[in-house]
């Protein structure tokens, strides 16, 4: 969370001010991990550490509404806003009435997400996972169906309309 006179600051830069602050927040992080890989890309400043463990830290403006604004920095840039309590609540609340099956699935198709280097965001698999396991049959079973739950989930994802662009979050 940073303070808002950046926010001024790198609105008001003379050309990308969103990329600029992605690569100040960059340098910043270097000087502390300096053996470290630091990289900074669309909204993120990915921390690489020598042990293998990725970060992946996002800049973000406390908004008077609790959500917060950060930097996008693809296509000339732009000021994104995002509101994780939120988000986190919502998730919480499903997975109460899912027999706590919301989480593990999200972790699961994470993993799954990882391991096969699918390239789509973590957010993104929550968030199909999340709209998934609403209307889901089983979500309220124990443990010994997560398998069906996976296998469920990729056919329910392979059903989706290809032409959507977007999805919003929990």
């Amino acid at each position: 969370e940073l303070p808002s006179n950046l926010y001024h600051q790198y609105n008001s830069h003379n050309g990308n001010g969103k990329s600029a602050l992605l690569q100040a927040v960059r340098s910043s992080m270097q000087k502390t991990y300096p053996s470290s890989d630091v990289g900074a890309d669309g909204q993120v400043v990915v921390v690489n550490l020598t042990d293998g463990i990725k970060f992946e830290v996002v800049p973000v403006f406390l908004n008077n509404a609790g959500s917060y604004t950060y930097p996008n920095s693809n296509s000339g840039g732009s000021w994104n806003t995002t509101n994780p309590r939120e988000e986190i609540r919502a998730i919480r609340d499903r997975n109460t009435v899912c027999n706590n099956n919301l989480i593990q699935l999200c972790r699961m198709m994470r993993c799954w997400k990882q391991n096969w280097s699918v390239p789509i965001g973590g957010l993104l698999v929550d968030t199909l996972a999340y709209q998934f396991i609403e209307n889901y049959q089983y979500r309220d079973k124990s443990f010994l169906y997560y398998d069906f739950m996976c296998r469920d989930l990729f056919k329910w994802m392979s059903e989706q309309d290809e032409n959507q662009e977007y999805w919003k979050a929990p």
